[in-house]
C-alpha cells in the first residue's frame, strides 16, 4: 500500500473517533443530569441526615428495636436530626405521622439503589428503612434536557452531526494538504509549457514523503531529460549547420573556379564528387544517429553469430589498414550468440576499429581480443592502438556528437564514435575509452548476453 492509502485510513478512523467521542461525551452529560432520581420532583429527603441514617442502621443491626428507638428519640429530643424508622407496613418505630411523599421517595432512593442516603435494615422479622425527610419540601434543579423528540433521539442525532462536523474538518484538511502540490505541480507545468525548462518543484516538497513527493520527483526527472534532449537538439543543429557550412562554401568556390578558369573543370568536377560525397556522408550518419535516438529501426532482432560478425568486420579492416602497413592482430575464444541487430553493432565496431586505423601510424599494431568476462554474462571486445591517444579532458568528450578533439583527429565528420555508442547502448550495453600506459587508445565494448 502506498503512503497516500495510510493517510486516508488514519483520517478516516480520525473522524470515526472524533464522532465517537463527542457522541459519547454529550450522552455522558445527558446521564449525568438524569443520575439523580429527584431530578424533576420536590426534594423530600435530607441528604445532611446520612451519617446520622448509616448509625441508626449499625445501632438497629447490633442492638436491635430498643436501641434504635432509644437512639431515634435523643435524635428527635435533641434536634440533631429527624430520622424515621419505617417497617413495610408504613409504621414509624415511634408511632409517628408518617409522610407518604417522603416514605415513597425514599422507597424509590433504595430500589435505584441510594445506600448512602437511605438504608434498610432486617431486626427480628421486620424490615425497617431509615431514612431523614426534610422538614419543607425542596424544590429540586430541573434536568437540563427536556424530554422531547430531540432528546429521545439525541444519541443518533449526536453521532450523526459529530460525524459530519468531524468529515467536515479532516476533509478540509486533507483537501488543503493534497491540493497544495498539486497547484505547485500544475504552475511548474505551465512553467515548462512556457519554455521554462529549468523549472524544478522537488526542492518545494522536502518535507514530505508520499506518493506526491515522488511525483515532484519524476517531474523534476523528467524536465531535466526534456531540458536535455532540447539542448542536445539545439547543439547538434549547431554543429550540423557549421559542419554544412564548409562544404557548402567549397563547392560554391569550386562553382566559380570553373565559371572563371573554364580550363579546370575537370579538377573542379572532382572536388565537386568530393564534397557531395562528404555532405551524404553526413546526412547519411546524422539519419542514422537520428533513428537510434528516437528509438526507430527497421529491423527485427535477430540472433547474430558474434564472432562471425567480427571475422567479417575484421577481414575488411585488413584491406585498409594494409594500405597503411598497419597489422590487426585479432584473437576470439569460443562460439557466442546473442539477441540484436546485427546492421547496428556490425556499424558500432567497425566504426571503432576504422577510428584506430585513422590514427595508427605506418607500421603500428592494432589488437582485437574477443571473448566472454569472468562471470560469462557479457561479450567484451577491447580493441588497442598504438596511436597518439587522447587527452584526459577530452576522454568524457569521446562519444559526443561532432566532437574530434585535438588538431590530428580533426580529420573526418566526428559521429563515428557517437553512433557506435549509441548502438552499443540500444543493445543494453557499455562502452568505454581509456589511454593506454604504454601510448595509444583502448575502447572496450560489453554486450550482455
Amino acid at each position: 500500500m502506498g503512503r497516500l492509502f495510510w493517510k486516508f485510513f488514519f483520517s478516516f478512523w480520525l473522524t470515526l473517533l472524533a464522532a465517537a467521542i463527542s457522541a459519547g461525551s454529550f450522552v455522558w452529560l445527558k446521564h449525568a443530569t438524569d443520575d439523580d432520581p429527584l431530578s424533576r420532583d420536590e426534594r423530600l429527603i435530607d441528604f445532611r441526615g446520612i451519617p446520622y441514617v448509616h448509625v441508626a442502621a449499625d445501632i438497629g443491626r447490633n442492638q436491635g428495636l430498643e436501641a434504635l428507638s432509644a437512639f431515634l428519640k435523643q435524635s428527635q429530643q435533641n434536634r440533631l436530626m429527624n430520622l424515621m424508622a419505617v417497617n413495610t407496613d408504613n409504621q414509624d418505630l415511634l408511632q409517628r405521622r408518617v409522610d407518604v411523599s417522603a416514605l415513597s421517595q425514599a422507597r424509590r432512593l433504595l430500589a435505584k439503589g441510594k445506600d448512602r442516603i437511605v438504608e434498610q435494615v432486617r431486626i427480628g422479622d421486620e424490615n425497617w428503612l431509615l431514612y431523614a425527610p426534610l422538614a419543607e419540601p425542596e424544590k429540586a434543579p430541573g434536568p437540563l434536557f427536556k424530554k422531547s423528540w430531540v432528546l429521545k433521539h439525541l444519541p443518533l442525532l449526536l453521532i450523526i452531526s459529530s460525524a459530519l462536523l468531524a468529515s467536515l474538518f479532516f476533509s478540509a484538511v486533507l483537501a488543503w494538504y493534497f491540493t497544495r502540490p498539486i497547484s505547485k505541480l500544475k504552475k511548474a507545468l505551465q512553467s515548462v509549457a512556457d519554455g521554462k525548462l529549468d523549472t524544478r518543484v522537488g526542492s518545494q516538497m522536502k518535507n514530505r514523503r508520499d506518493e506526491l513527493a515522488e511525483l515532484g520527483q519524476n517531474f523534476d526527472f523528467m524536465t531535466s531529460q526534456i531540458s536535455s534532449l532540447v539542448n542536445g537538439q539545439r547543439q547538434l543543429l549547431h554543429d550540423v549547420s557549421h559542419e554544412l557550412r564548409s562544404p557548402l562554401a567549397r563547392v560554391q568556390a569550386a562553382i566559380g573556379i570553373a565559371q572563371q578558369q573554364p580550363e579546370k573543370v575537370n579538377t573542379t568536377l572532382s572536388r565537386l564528387e568530393k564534397e557531395a560525397e562528404r555532405m551524404s556522408d553526413l546526412v547519411g550518419e546524422l539519419l542514422l544517429l537520428s533513428r537510434m535516438e528516437t528509438g526507430v529501426s527497421h529491423n527485427q532482432p535477430t540472433e547474430i553469430d558474434i564472432n562471425l560478425l567480427l571475422d567479417e568486420i575484421v577481414a575488411d579492416a585488413r584491406f585498409e589498414a594494409e594500405a597503411k602497413s598497419v597489422h590487426i592482430l585479432y584473437q576470439h575464444d569460443g562460439q557466442v550468440s546473442l539477441l540484436g541487430q546485427q546492421e547496428l553493432l556490425h556499424r558500432a565496431i567497425e566504426n571503432v576499429l576504422r577510428n584506430a586505423i585513422k590514427f595508427s601510424d605506418a607500421g603500428g599494431n592494432i589488437s582485437i581480443r574477443a571473448g566472454l568476462d569472468a562471470n560469462a554474462r557479457h561479450f567484451d571486445i577491447v580493441i588497442e592502438d598504438e596511436g597518439p591517444g587522447v587527452s584526459d579532458a577530452d576522454l568524457t568528450k569521446l562519444f559526443r556528437p561532432f566532437f574530434r578533439g585535438e588538431p590530428q583527429r580533426r580529420d573526418g565528420i566526428g559521429l563515428g564514435l557517437t553512433i557506435a555508442q549509441r548502438a552499443v547502448t540500444a543493445h543494453r550495453g557499455r562502452i568505454e575509452a581509456e589511454n593506454r600506459s604504454q601510448g595509444g587508445l583502448r575502447i572496450r565494448i560489453s554486450l550482455p548476453l
